[in-house]
C-alpha cells in the first residue's frame, strides 16, 4: 500500500472555512429567528385563543432552543471541523499522477493519472482572495477535483507544472 500524500494545505484555509461556516450559520439563524417572530405574531392573534403569557412562554422556549442549536452549530462547524478537515487534507503531485487524500468521516483517496487531465485552472473567491489563497482545479472526463487553500503563487505554479506534465504524458502515447 502506498504512503499517504505528504503535502498539506496552507494553514490559512482554516480561516476561510471558519468564516464560510460562520456566514452560512448566521444567514440560517437570521431566517430561523424571523420565522420565530412570525410564529409569535400568528400565535398572538386573537382568534388563536392563547393568552399573551402562553404565547410568550412558547416563543421563549422555541427561541432558547434555537439559540442552543445555533451555538452548537457554531462550536462544531466554526471551531472544531475546520481544524480536523485541515489535518485530514493532503496531496502530492508526481510525474504521472496527482494523489489527493481528504475527508473526515468519509475519507477519499483520489489518484488522477496525468494522461487523463483535460484542463487545469486556479480559482479565487472573495474569502480565498482576502486570505491570499487560491484553489487549484484539475478537470478530467470524470469530473473536477479541487485542491483548495494554496498560496496564490503556489497554486499558479502547480497549474503550470501539471499542464506541462499532462501535455508530456499525452505526447508519450
Amino acid at each position: 500500500m502506498r504512503p499517504q500524500p505528504s503535502r498539506k494545505l496552507d494553514k490559512r484555509i482554516t480561516r476561510v472555512w471558519r468564516l464560510s461556516a460562520f456566514i452560512n450559520i448566521a444567514i440560517w439563524a437570521i431566517i430561523l429567528f424571523v420565522l420565530i417572530g412570525v410564529m409569535a405574531a400568528i400565535l398572538a392573534m386573537p382568534d388563536t385563543g392563547l393568552k399573551m403569557a402562553e404565547v410568550s412562554q412558547i416563543t421563549l422556549t422555541v427561541a432558547a432552543f434555537s439559540v442552543a442549536v445555533v451555538a452548537l452549530l457554531l462550536l462544531v462547524f466554526v471551531v472544531i471541523v475546520p481544524k480536523i478537515r485541515w489535518i485530514q487534507w493532503s496531496f502530492d503531485i508526481y510525474e504521472e499522477e496527482i494523489d489527493i487524500h481528504k475527508g473526515i468521516f468519509w475519507r477519499k483517496r483520489i489518484i488522477i493519472p496525468l494522461i487523463r487531465v483535460q484542463n487545469v485552472d486556479t480559482r479565487q473567491g472573495p474569502l480565498l482572495r482576502m486570505c491570499g489563497l487560491a484553489s487549484f482545479t484539475v478537470a478530467t472526463a470524470a469530473g473536477e477535483h479541487e485542491i483548495p487553500g494554496l498560496e496564490t503563487s503556489e497554486a499558479d505554479a502547480l497549474r503550470d507544472r501539471v499542464a506541462i506534465l499532462a501535455r508530456i504524458a499525452q505526447e508519450d502515447i
